[in-house]
């Protein structure tokens, strides 16, 4: 009877691990966030943003905004390459972001002119830990998101 219960509850485990799909809580989540770099229109620049996740309707996903309340960049998250990865994935159409841990983040992204085939591939790390962002570079942060390139 013991042994019963015991693989019962091994099964119930496996079944929980397969089903969770890494999408972060949002009350863990959501907040202000530093950057390793500065973002924004020249003059205009911060390295403070404001990261939220949500599921408006049927869509889990991401917003980031360089103002508490300001006009937001959406990100997707990918449940997929998220699965498979065992990260939260998100992407829009020019971006991927890849939790890092807990309170952080790593986003790739590709900035170019108008009309170009290749550009320059940008990256950025956010955390809510000042020392955390402190102590990261952008090779490390580069390096961290070529780990996972290979699931897309």
């Amino acid at each position: 009877m013991k042994f019963k219960g015991l693989l019962l509850v091994l099964f119930l485990s496996v079944l929980n691990v397969n089903a969770q799909d890494y999408f972060p809580k949002s009350d863990e989540f959501n907040g202000k966030y530093y950057s390793l770099n500065k973002m924004g229109r020249p003059g205009q620049e911060v390295k403070e943003v404001y990261l939220a996740v949500g599921a408006p309707g049927t869509t889990k996903m991401m917003t980031l905004s360089l103002t508490k309340g300001g006009m937001p960049a959406y990100f997707v998250f990918d449940a997929a390459i998220s699965k498979k990865s065992k990260i939260a994935v998100f992407r829009n159409r020019m971006s991927m972001v890849f939790m890092y841990d807990k309170n952080s983040l790593v986003m790739v992204r590709e900035k170019k002119e108008r009309n170009q085939a290749e550009g320059e591939t940008l990256v950025d790390f956010f955390s809510k830990d000042k020392a955390k962002v402190a102590s990261m570079t952008k090779d490390k942060a580069m390096e961290y998101a070529l780990k996972y390139v290979g699931e897309f």
